[in-house]
């Protein structure tokens, strides 16, 4: 197998098409999904019914974690909402940075009477 090198300055839709190959089938199917999510265009509700906060993760429309936040939940309960009814939890589907998780540490800890953090 030839590993071709690709400059980002100049890549094309037919590089971007050689790629492809080398993904797996799911890896090629989350790919589509993103790709008509991008041509669609939608952007998420500020909140949402637990039920539509469902929808919307399980269509792969949003983390859980953001799905959570639109039901006004923790990432946690919802996890464990869709452990009961079945549902498929990806455990890696979320993708918040470090800035993002530390501001919540932070809340967390301005939030919690009598808690000191560290």
């Amino acid at each position: 197998m030839t590993i071709k090198t690709i400059d980002l300055a100049t890549i094309n839709a037919q590089d971007v098409l050689d790629l492809i190959l080398f993904l797996t089938p799911a890896d090629r199917h989350w790919l589509t999904e993103q790709l008509n999510r991008l041509d669609a265009d939608e952007p998420l509700p500020s909140q949402a019914t637990l039920e539509e906060a469902i929808q919307l993760y399980l269509a792969d429309s949003c983390s859980l974690a953001k799905a959570a936040d639109l039901a006004g939940i923790t990432r946690w309960e919802l996890q464990d909402i869709l452990y009961e009814r079945g549902a498929p939890v990806h455990a890696c589907n979320d993708s918040d940075s470090v800035a993002e998780l530390d501001q919540r540490a932070a809340d967390f800890w301005a939030n919690s009477p009598g808690v000191h953090g560290a």
